[in-house]
């Protein structure tokens, strides 16, 4: 025998309670299963369009986050208003429904952004490489953390930083009243790297670190793709130009993401 854990009246065998609250609940489970992949699918928008502003920072998962929870609000209330009148009052069961869902969502949210952290290093690469004062970043994408370190305590970051910038600033100067310098438009190709491949980038890194007189040893890549980046520029007439770069984004240990401005087959001499 079973009581309904609403009223307390006795359920018949394979049957379930007529009282308010026991339908009301029925209906918020439908209600909650039905609407679930419509949310799903909603957030699923805002998951990409997080992805390809700037994945994995956290003012981009902050943003998804906030706008995947006022969907399920806003689902919660949708819900509640289908509901029959005197169930009205059972408006806080459906947001714990739309709150299971949404936190599913939010899981997922936070797994993409996290993983689009390739894409987010490209995209920050190729903007500083056309900055004014870009340099630091784009230094500090392309060289491990103990190259930078050797080169500060040389004291020769910061002549290379300068240079750097410096001719950022005369290419701009060239290019006025003829074109823009080129911008990050998306990436239009991604292949994973084989084990192989890892392999030559952490032989590459080795040889980084010796070229500057760092610390040697436990360079380790534990994935990687090369990438074919479209930026875009426009041109003297005003009419929209585009050009393409082929490189390589690795995860270096210890460093986070980092740029080889290389194809991977330019890197067999490292193998």
């Amino acid at each position: 025998m079973a009581y309904c854990k609403y009223c307390g009246k006795l359920i018949p065998e394979g049957g379930s309670c007529d009282c308010p609250a026991a339908m009301a609940a029925s209906e918020i489970k439908e209600t909650a299963e039905n609407a679930a992949e419509s949310i799903k699918s909603e957030a699923a928008e805002v998951i990409q369009d997080v992805k390809e502003k700037a994945s994995g920072t956290i003012n981009e998962v902050k943003s998804g986050i906030a706008e995947t929870a006022q969907k399920a609000d806003g689902f919660a209330g949708e819900a509640a208003e289908k509901l029959p009148e005197k169930a009205k009052n059972s408006k806080s069961l459906v947001y714990i429904a739309a709150g299971i869902i949404a936190a599913l969502i939010l899981c997922l949210l936070i797994s993409m952004c996290s993983s689009g952290g390739a894409n987010s290093a490209v995209k920050k690469y190729i903007k500083s490489s056309y900055q004014k004062n870009g340099a630091k970043t784009m230094y500090s994408l392309t060289l491990p953390k103990r190259v930078v370190r050797e080169l500060k305590e040389d004291e020769k970051y910061d002549e290379m930083v300068d240079s750097y910038n410096e001719m950022v600033e005369d290419m701009i100067d060239e290019l006025e009243g003829k074109e823009t310098l080129p911008k990050y438009d998306k990436v239009t190709r991604k292949n994973e790297l084989k084990k192989s491949e890892l392999k030559m980038v952490e032989h590459y890194f080795e040889e980084v670190c010796d070229k500057y007189d760092a610390e040697e040893g436990g360079m380790r890549v534990s994935k990687g793709y090369e990438v074919k980046v479209k930026s875009r520029f426009k041109k003297k007439d005003g009419d929209m130009g585009y050009r393409t770069d082929v490189l390589c984004v690795v995860k270096l240990r210890g460093d986070g993401w980092k740029i080889i401005t290389h194809p991977i087959d330019e890197l067999s001499y490292y193998s």
